[in-house]
């Protein structure tokens, strides 16, 4: 018996996962920040793509703060962040691609008795766009954005909205799957356990930097190597 039944008297404690999608399950990073190129260079900022890269591990307020001077973030920030939307979605969306072993990494969560959540600061139509894609809506008992929460610290508020509609009263019995430092970052502040996985274009030294217990590659080195990982312990 494991110590998760131990501590429950000998009940199994519901486990959950919180999935940051982008850059763990689909492959929209490098695409995301394309459109951010493209809604920077409209307003006079020629920024060069491993730039973009580098500063995306910071999102919302953090990240703009690193282009756009101090006078100009106050005029333009919000506007040029839903012109990065819309480039996003009109030139980009259609081309994001699942990871390998997505779909299945998720299936065999599921058959694990995982409770799954998804997490995204995409609205929710692209979280949808997503769930469609991978073709898992019959395996996701949660599903947030940003729409739902304070934009203020994107990173620890989605997650939290995440455990709270999975019916949770507290991250001791959830992980997160992350492709991102800062979305490490903000689930280790909230308390929850963080597996990385570098197919969001991140290193293993960065990802552990950031709090992460173990590093993987992409969903399929995950799931062909479950047995290692920290989800096969929570068993």
């Amino acid at each position: 018996m494991g110590v998760r039944s131990l501590l429950n008297g000998g009940c199994a404690l519901p486990k959950a996962i919180v999935f940051e999608v982008d850059g763990t399950l689909v492959d929209s990073h490098v695409l995301r920040a394309r459109a951010w190129q493209e809604a920077l260079a409209r307003y006079g900022r020629q920024v060069r793509l491993p730039r973009v890269l580098a500063q995306m591990a910071r999102k919302g307020d953090q990240f703009l703060s690193v282009f756009l001077p101090e006078d100009e973030y106050d005029r333009h920030a919000d506007e040029l962040a839903s012109f990065h939307r819309a480039i996003f979605e009109e030139e980009y969306l259609s081309r994001v691609r699942p990871f390998a072993g997505a779909t299945e990494l998720l299936q065999h969560l599921r058959e694990e008795g995982w409770k799954i959540a998804l997490a995204s600061t995409g609205d929710p139509d692209e979280l949808e766009h997503y769930i469609e894609l991978l073709g898992v809506a019959d395996l996701i008992d949660a599903r947030t954005t940003d729409a739902e929460v304070n934009r203020t610290r994107l990173n620890e508020e989605i997650p939290a909205e995440a455990i709270r509609l999975l019916g949770l009263d507290g991250t001791d019995d959830t992980l997160t799957i992350a492709g991102l430092p800062y979305d490490v970052e903000g689930a280790v502040r909230l308390g929850m356990r963080c597996i990385g996985l570098v197919c969001g274009g991140f290193t293993d030294e960065e990802l552990r930097a950031a709090g992460a217990l173990s590093v993987f590659g992409t969903p399929q080195d995950l799931l062909t190597r479950y047995s290692e990982s920290p989800l096969a312990a929570e068993g």
